[in-house]
């Protein structure tokens, strides 16, 4: 992918990675697949001394209570969102697309980026 860079105010390859499924992605007749790798690289940054980077997969779940006349919510947020409750436990991409499936009004974080991440993967049935 092209992206822009502010401080040169060029444009550079950059790595972007997303999760596909099945359904979204399938190979090409007469292309061979072999080199394709079929784990994630590993990033340069990925291993600190607190441990791994912050792009894993996980998820967590904010119960907001009705208030003043106002109804309640269900949120679900990338693990580290700063909406995020702190403590409770973490879910992972099956167990929140399960709560955005079965929990009435529940919506995923556009902050964080969660809709964007679990938005693709919700079955549009």
């Amino acid at each position: 992918m092209w992206a822009n860079d502010a401080v040169t105010e060029g444009v550079e390859p950059r790595e972007y990675r997303v999760w596909l499924t099945p359904d979204q992605a399938r190979p090409v007749e007469g292309v061979s697949y072999e080199q394709v790798p079929t784990y994630a690289l590993p990033r340069e940054d990925q291993e600190d001394k607190d441990g791994p980077a912050s792009d894993r997969w996980g998820w967590k779940v904010q119960r907001i209570p009705p208030r003043h006349g106002h109804p309640g919510a269900v949120v679900v947020h990338v693990w580290d969102c700063s909406e995020t409750p702190a403590g409770g436990g973490e879910l992972d991409v099956f167990e929140a697309l399960e709560v955005l499936r079965s929990t009435a009004g529940a919506v995923a974080c556009k902050e964080c980026g969660a809709s964007l991440a679990l938005g693709p993967l919700m079955d549009p049935t």
